[in-house]
């Protein structure tokens, strides 16, 4: 028996290597000739792929607690690969191969809308249903990949990638040969799988949103509107019955800012001609204001506006739109190193910067609009007060009276205005989220699905597996070789005569060729 491979000498291991040459090279020519005909034969893979960008806003479900912004993107993209790769995307995007055409629901009229979907609901489960096999082929033909691989949700980008073999023949290409077939297939499935993915998308976060604001304007906005509504008839109903004429003294006469209610008329006169001078600075605050706001409603409609920033202070919806110009800006100064005036994206952030613009002059001049409102309101309350201060007072115990149930009303207004307000924040934000998800503003297509050239195929890799063939077979004839020696007990040299015998080889005879031996 043959001693462990670590002792042998390099010409015992050329020996054993001669000695099983004809069984090594048959070996490797198995192994290379199988995995070549495996490549070769082989059908031919073909892929197609669309690229997408995801812009999650924020702006959702507004009963949704709010999360991180990585918490956010990571979901969003999760649920982006979950709808593309489900039943309902993939059959859609089957039956769109097979001539049927995906609906598109008009969003701003919903009941109809609902309908349509319906109807293309049923045909989907009546598809999935019949064709469970066909679906689960396609199922591992698709798949959604983000940059840095599956697990690496924290990205905006994200491709759907379709590979199709050759062999394939679903789908209704005519009588073209199968490798053109299958690129065919590829790129109209990949589209197909984009259009229905988006489809799909859409119409959920319409659904969700639109139900979220339904909720919201049915159930917790219609309660505090109907608080707000009873104490304001309240209060209008003690105005026309007790305060008749006198509600602009009344108003004077209100310490909602000293802390509490004068009387006497020399106190009275007194608090009059200083709730004159306050107007007066108010006045001049407010004429300050509108003329700098008019100012800036004259230049020209693409010109930059500066708003005033007491006009930011008191308009949250001001505020909100000079934010959203600046991110704009950013991303749009961002994007303009990188690419063209062209692509379609900076045109995009360019369409909605003039947009906003355009909504902070409309709220500008609304903010204009009421200013002049106010300057006319604190004027003709000026005047009453001026005319009150030149007479003597001698109501003033019963304004005061007045006044303390007008304030105790106002305050009750006050706080359920407060509450309806809160209320309908979250409802336009429903609105707000619902408006954008009807443009599929979030989701928005890169690249569309690409169309691989025949001779172009992604698998077979024939460089790849000749080279693992070729390495493969080495190893496997080389293990054969010193397995067949190491389980070889003959003796076959001089060596190995020595080695077990234990005596010296005084001679040895070679093997001669049957040509070298004469016959006498």
């Amino acid at each position: 028996m043959a001693e462990t491979y670590t002792s042998r000498t390099l010409r015992e291991i050329v020996r054993v290597v001669a000695s099983r040459f004809v069984g090594m090279v048959i070996i490797f020519a198995v192994v290379v000739v199988a995995v070549g005909l495996a490549t070769f034969l082989s059908p031919k893979w073909y892929r197609s792929e669309a690229k997408l960008l995801a812009k999650p806003t924020g702006m959702g479900n507004p009963l949704e607690t709010r999360t991180t912004m990585r918490d956010e993107v990571t979901l969003f993209v999760t649920t982006q690969r979950e709808i593309v790769q489900s039943d309902y995307v993939l059959a859609s995007a089957l039956m769109m191969l097979d001539g049927e055409r995906l609906p598109k629901p008009d969003y701003e009229k919903l009941p109809q809308a609902k309908r349509l979907l319906a109807d293309w609901d049923e045909k989907v489960r009546a598809f999935i249903d019949e064709d469970i096999k066909r679906l689960k082929s396609a199922r591992k033909r698709v798949s959604v990949v983000t940059p840095g691989g599956p697990d690496a949700t924290f990205t905006q980008i994200f491709s759907i990638q379709v590979d199709w073999p050759e062999e394939a023949t679903e789908g209704s290409f005519g009588d073209m040969e199968s490798r053109e077939q299958a690129a065919r297939i590829a790129t109209e499935l990949a589209k197909n799988v984009k259009d229905a993915y988006l489809m799909r998308y859409t119409a959920l976060e319409v659904l969700r949103t639109s139900e979220a604001a339904a909720f919201l304007q049915d159930k917790a906005l219609g309660i505090v509107k109907a608080k707000l509504d009873k104490a304001t008839e309240s209060l209008q109903g003690f105005i026309k019955n007790d305060l008749e004429g006198d509600l602009l003294l009344i108003n004077s006469m209100l310490g909602r800012h000293s802390g509490g209610i004068e009387s006497g008329p020399a106190i009275l006169r007194t608090k009059f001609q200083a709730e004159i001078n306050t107007i007066d600075a108010d006045l001049a605050e407010k004429l300050a204001l509108q003329k700098a706001i008019d100012f800036e409603l004259k230049k020209d409609a693409d010109a930059e506006v500066a708003v005033p920033d007491e006009i930011t202070r008191i308009n949250p919806s001001v505020k909100i739109l000079e934010v959203k110009i600046v991110d704009l800006k950013l991303r749009l100064n961002e994007l303009q190193p990188r690419y063209t005036e062209s692509y379609q994206e900076i045109q995009n952030i360019k369409t909605e910067i003039l947009s906003a613009r355009n909504d902070l002059r409309i709220e500008l001049q609304k903010q204009s609009d009421r200013l002049g409102q106010t300057i006319a309101s604190l004027t003709a309350r000026r005047a009453a007060l001026e005319k009150v201060v030149s007479q003597d007072s001698s109501r003033v115990n019963d304004l005061a009276t007045k006044a303390a149930e007008y304030e105790r009303r106002i305050n009750a207004v006050e706080s359920a205005q407060t509450v309806y307000n809160e209320e309908l924040k979250r409802v336009q934000a429903a609105k707000a989220a619902e408006q954008l998800a009807e443009t599929t503003m979030l989701v928005s297509l890169i690249d569309e699905a690409s169309r691989p050239a025949v001779d172009e195929y992604i698998r077979p890799l024939v460089l790849l597996n000749m080279v693992v063939a070729i390495v493969g077979g080495i190893l496997l004839s080389l293990i054969y070789a010193f397995l067949a020696d190491h389980f070889d007990h003959s003796i076959k040299s001089i060596d190995d005569a020595e080695r077990y015998l234990g005596t010296p080889v005084l001679a040895s005879v070679p093997k001669l060729a049957r040509k070298v031996i004469r016959a006498k």
